[in-house]
Parts: C-alpha cells; sequence; structure tokens
C-alpha cells in the first residue's frame, strides 16, 4: 500500500484547491460518538467526499447528503452498527467503514444491509482492509477514468 502522502499526491494532481480542516473530522468523531481510523482521518484532510472512481461518496460537511447526517438516519432506521460509518449508496449496494475490526471497508448488496452487524452476507462484498486502500483503489480507478 501506499503512504498517504503519496495518495494525496496523486489526488492533488486529479482535483487540486480541496481543503477541509481538522474541525470537520473532529465534529464528525463527536457527532457519531466513535473513534475514526487515523488513514480516514488523514484522507479526509484532503478529501471531503464527492465523486472518484465512479462512486459519489458523501460529504463530510455541511453538503447533503452527508455522511454524519446519513449514518444518523441508518442508526435510526435500520438500528445501524454504531461502529460503522455510511460512506456511499451506489446502485443497489452500500458501502461502509467500519471503525471497529478488518476488513475496514465494506461494498455489499442492498439486500445483506441488514447483514453488516454480524457480516452474514448473501452475496460477497467487496472489501478492504483498510479505508487507504479503498481510496486508493478509487484513485486508481478515477485515474484510469481520467486517461
Amino acid at each position: 500500500m501506499n503512504t498517504i502522502q503519496s495518495i494525496k499526491k496523486r489526488y492533488d494532481l486529479l482535483f487540486p484547491d480541496n481543503v477541509i480542516t481538522p474541525q470537520v473530522v473532529a465534529k464528525m468523531e463527536q457527532q457519531l460518538q466513535l473513534q475514526l481510523p487515523d488513514d480516514f482521518k488523514e484522507i479526509a484532510l484532503f478529501f471531503n467526499g464527492g465523486l472518484i472512481g465512479g462512486i459519489s461518496i458523501f460529504s463530510y460537511d455541511h453538503y447533503t447528503p452527508n455522511i454524519i447526517e446519513e449514518t444518523l438516519r441508518l442508526r435510526k432506521d435500520i438500528q445501524f452498527p454504531h461502529s460503522l460509518l455510511f460512506l456511499a449508496e451506489p446502485a443497489e449496494s452500500i458501502i461502509v467503514l467500519d471503525t471497529a475490526q478488518t476488513p475496514a471497508v465494506i461494498w455489499c448488496d442492498s439486500i445483506d444491509v441488514h447483514q453488516l452487524h454480524d457480516r452474514s452476507f448473501q452475496i460477497a462484498p467487496d472489501t478492504w482492509h483498510t479505508f487507504g486502500d479503498f481510496f486508493e483503489y478509487l484513485l486508481t480507478q478515477e485515474e484510469a477514468e481520467q486517461e
């Protein structure tokens, strides 16, 4: 895996001038009452959600939909596990970040959303060990699309 610094350099070539403050990340942790992984926090300092690699990741701050609102909505509506962060909702699927265990990023079919608590999926999900791995995958997809 590349370092976060090298991932940021690649991202900046594709999307210059996208700056996030540490306060946005702290607000996420406070409002969701969870500890975000270090790689997520580092990447959040330059990536504020949006379309990358063909996936629209929810915004990290006041834009709608945003990660905080969507995560809280799922916690209320379907008893979404507290350790999960709702990242995106591609067609007929869901992408989450598990802040408590690995693999950390799970991209599962929407029919399996109720199986996230015990990971007893009907359809095997795509997974990434860390958020950094997942973001690097998206970045590689974006680079290929822009060639």
